[in-house]
């Protein structure tokens, strides 16, 4: 196993930017029986997964709170876990463009860095809360990027999110993130207009995975919203819902299952 610690300068960002990078190396026990050409000999590049932290999170989250490099060493992906603030992983109304940054700069630094693969087929994403719903709108507005996607307990509804931030007197601070906050409804920040967009078009539906604990109070609405709006647009799709709250407990049970998920599907078309 081999972890990066990143930091580079983002033109997207005009900032630096932070990442974890984990590759699924031979262990210890492996590579004791290798000879040095067998151990870094050339090999393909590999599938990845960017998995986004949620708020108040940073890219150390992942690593830290569950047993990740665990999963991810079993079926072969490499990781990128990226530094995303509390941006929600959209280009703010009024702050950094971080959705640009994910789908576009990010990707490219990795690839030019470390041997990781850029086809749809073997690139994936996933996160938590927040990070959640950054996943589905990155697979839903660039369908042609992902073989797939997973959400665990994600803040996946902004109509809701709005109607929070008004009630919590935060206003100011979800306007920075999605804008008119009376606008959102089908704007690009509505998870369900992106996918109703592309069953319009006829176009390609990454397929999800999609987690909440029922013991989530915020966020179980939220996602069984999300599943009637899925279910009525026939949108390929598995929900798995069971004790938890919005905790990391939870969180790990089911990045192992959204990892299993991912490594046994079918090759896109």
């Amino acid at each position: 196993m081999a972890l990066f610690t990143c930091s580079f300068d983002s033109k997207i960002l005009y900032t630096t930017a932070k990442a974890e990078v984990f590759l699924p190396t031979p262990d210890s026990s492996q590579s004791m029986s290798m000879s040095l050409e067998q151990l870094y000999a050339s090999r393909p590049p590999y599938p990845v997964i960017y998995l986004l932290h949620g708020m108040f999170g940073d890219e150390t989250s992942w690593l830290r709170k569950t047993r990740i490099e665990l999963y991810a060493q079993e079926y072969g992906f490499a990781l990128v876990m990226p530094y995303g603030e509390n941006g929600f992983y959209t280009d703010m109304a009024h702050g950094q463009r971080w959705f640009t940054y994910l789908t576009e700069e990010l990707p490219r630094f990795v690839r030019m860095n470390f041997r990781i693969s850029g086809r749809r087929r073997d690139t994936f994403i996933a996160g938590l809360s927040m990070g959640g719903y950054g996943a589905c709108k990155a697979a839903l507005t660039n369908n042609w990027q992902y073989a797939a996607f997973a959400s665990l307990s994600g803040a996946v509804d902004v109509e809701e999110l709005a109607r929070f931030a008004v009630a919590q007197g935060i206003t100011q601070i979800a306007e920075d993130v999605l804008g008119d906050l009376s606008r959102i409804k089908d704007s690009p920040a509505d998870l369900l207009g992106l996918a109703g967009r592309l069953k319009r078009k006829g176009d390609r539906m990454p397929p999800a995975y999609i987690a909440c604990g029922i013991d989530d109070t915020l966020c179980y609405p939220m996602n069984l919203h999300l599943k009637a709006g899925l279910e009525r647009l026939q949108y390929p799709m598995v929900f798995v819902e069971g004790p938890g709250k919005h905790e990391w407990r939870f969180w790990d049970r089911q990045i192992e299952q959204a990892v299993k998920w991912f490594a046994r599907l079918p090759d896109p078309q």
